[in-house]
């Protein structure tokens, strides 16, 4: 760990956004939310709530949608150690993540972890992130599409949405997992 994170407070709260119909994995997700499905015989949700566990949060804000009651239920029985907070979306189906960010506002008022709820990782991605004002990127890989960045100086200098014109730089693929500070949430 370097002097910079020691001098930080890490964050123990975390925002996850798990209010989408999961569409690209019908049928099944028409009767249970995309985090509920397994990746090798555990759910996608119960990795999440594991690695935030073991790197020290303890309250957690979900943005929800479709299917709700099904995630509500789980983190009842699996998450009873954690301070849990839902803000519904109600229109899930026709917005995004960053709608879904937006309902989140007057919940989360000091430094989070904003994380997507269909992610697999492992715990130790998060040794950085569980510190303000960072961002989780991967090299880009032909397959890889959406959000990229550049880097310059191990910070982030640009971000870019789509295709670009400029080939020559290295571009790094966003995660869709960040920490924000409460400066940065509030901008």
């Amino acid at each position: 760990m370097n002097y910079q994170l020691r001098q930080q407070t890490q964050l123990t709260t975390a925002c996850i956004l798990a209010a989408g119909t999961g569409s690209r994995l019908h049928p099944l997700t028409e009767s249970m939310p995309k985090c509920l499905t397994e990746v090798h015989g555990r759910s996608i949700l119960e990795r999440l709530v594991a690695n935030l566990r073991e790197q020290g949060f303890k309250r957690l804000v979900f943005v929800l949608g479709h299917l709700e009651h099904c995630i509500r239920r789980w983190l009842e029985v699996h998450a009873a150690d954690f301070i849990i907070e839902y803000v519904s979306s109600p229109l899930y189906a026709e917005t995004n993540n960053l709608y879904s960010l937006w309902l989140a506002r007057d919940q989360i008022k000091e430094p989070f972890l904003l994380i997507e709820s269909d992610l697999v990782f492992g715990s130790p991605l998060l040794n950085a992130l569980k510190y303000p004002d960072r961002i989780a990127i991967s090299r880009q890989l032909p397959w890889m599409n959406g959000t990229t960045v550049t880097v310059a100086e191990n910070r982030v200098s640009a971000f870019f949405v789509g295709a670009n014109s400029r080939t020559n730089e290295e571009r790094y693929k966003t995660v869709n997992i960040c920490s924000l500070s409460e400066s940065s949430w509030r901008l």
